[in-house]
């Protein structure tokens, strides 16, 4: 991403436009998952709790991920631990794929650092573990 127009100050507003729409989406989505939950007779929910490592955010950043995570219909923030870098999220979908949940979390993570920051340095996740 270095060196590209994407990786620039100047593109910030495309990136933050960006991103507004791709959680918008997201949240739609799992709107229609819960709604389908709700409407279809004996189908239940396969909660569970995942923890996610996070990069360093600053608290503006935190906030931010926690109530994009916390307002999306399927998820919750229920702790986070700055001193490991790490969140703990329940999910009402996770079923057995813990792993899914916490690509999909990091992947919450990732566009929000490329959306908010003048020059994100998220780079392709190397050396975070999920």
């Amino acid at each position: 991403m270095r060196g590209s127009f994407l990786s620039s100050p100047w593109s910030l507003p495309l990136r933050t436009i960006g991103f507004i729409g791709w959680f918008v989406w997201q949240f739609i989505v799992t709107s229609l998952q819960v709604v389908t939950l709700i409407i279809t007779p004996g189908r239940k929910p396969a909660p569970g709790i995942v923890s996610v490592k996070m990069d360093s955010l600053s608290d503006t950043e935190l906030t931010i991920l926690i109530a994009l995570i916390t307002i999306t219909p399927d998820t919750l923030v229920i702790a986070v631990d700055r001193e490991k870098g790490e969140m703990f999220v329940h999910g009402m979908f996770v079923e057995g794929d813990a792993e899914g949940l916490r690509v999909a979390l990091r992947q919450t993570h990732d566009r929000l650092i490329a959306g908010l920051r003048r020059n994100p340095e998220i780079g392709d996740s190397k050396g975070v573990e999920l």
